[in-house]
């Protein structure tokens, strides 16, 4: 099964030209791409991810602007594949010398979000120093992302208290639909969370958020 929203990430941002680097990798890759095997309706009751802080800035889904976090913490915005297989992102690496512990931090930006609204956000455990192609260095007033649910190094119990259920494993994923206007007007939204365990920590997590079509009403 296709990823509900993987095949969204495809237009280029207005407001900078990305740059062509290493592919995205990681759990932004694997949000992206198709490793999580997302429900086809809800298994939560609604959405939990609805505010997100990370340091001074304050971002929701599909209605912040890639351009916005770039220009707050600078780094480049890169770009894969072609039409329907583009994806754009910011990634940001912290070495754990700082607030915010060693790990890599994604953006990423698709054309439901009319190609700069931010649709994923993840964050992966990291080693310091060790910077993937696609992230660069994080500034000292980076803090990795609070999304208001379990973290980096929360347990299986973490989660089961959080979300009231879940079907353990390496890979656990949630969904929750729920009206609600994005940037563009869309009625209708789907939240997408999914948590990789090592361990019974979470060693990587994201969630994303895309538009689903409104069924038309019958006279």
């Amino acid at each position: 099964m296709r990823l509900a929203f993987s095949a969204a990430f495809l237009a280029a941002l207005a407001f900078a030209v990305p740059a062509h680097a290493a592919g995205l990798s990681g759990i932004g890759a694997d949000l992206f791409g198709n490793y999580f095997h997302f429900p086809n309706k809800s298994n939560i009751a609604k959405p939990p991810v609805r505010g997100i802080s990370a340091g001074p800035l304050h971002m929701q889904l599909q209605h912040t602007k890639l351009e916005q976090i770039r220009k707050l913490f600078g780094g480049t915005i890169r770009t894969q594949g072609s039409e329907k297989t583009l994806a754009n992102w910011l990634c940001y690496h912290t070495d754990g010398s700082g607030k915010a512990p060693a790990a890599n931090t994604w953006f990423i930006s698709n054309i439901l979000g009319g190609g700069e609204f931010v649709m994923i956000v993840a964050e992966q455990a990291a080693s310091p120093g060790q910077i993937p192609g696609d992230c660069d260095p994080a500034p000292k007033t980076f803090q990795l992302p609070n999304l208001g649910i379990p973290g980096l190094g929360a347990s299986s119990a973490d989660l089961q208290a959080a979300f009231g259920m879940a079907s353990m494993g390496g890979a656990i994923a949630y969904r929750a639909d729920a009206p609600g206007a994005d940037a563009l007007g869309t009625a209708n939204n789907a939240q997408y969370i999914g948590y990789l365990m090592s361990g019974g920590r979470v060693a990587a997590f994201g969630a994303g958020e895309t538009s689903v079509p409104v069924a038309p009403k019958s006279d």
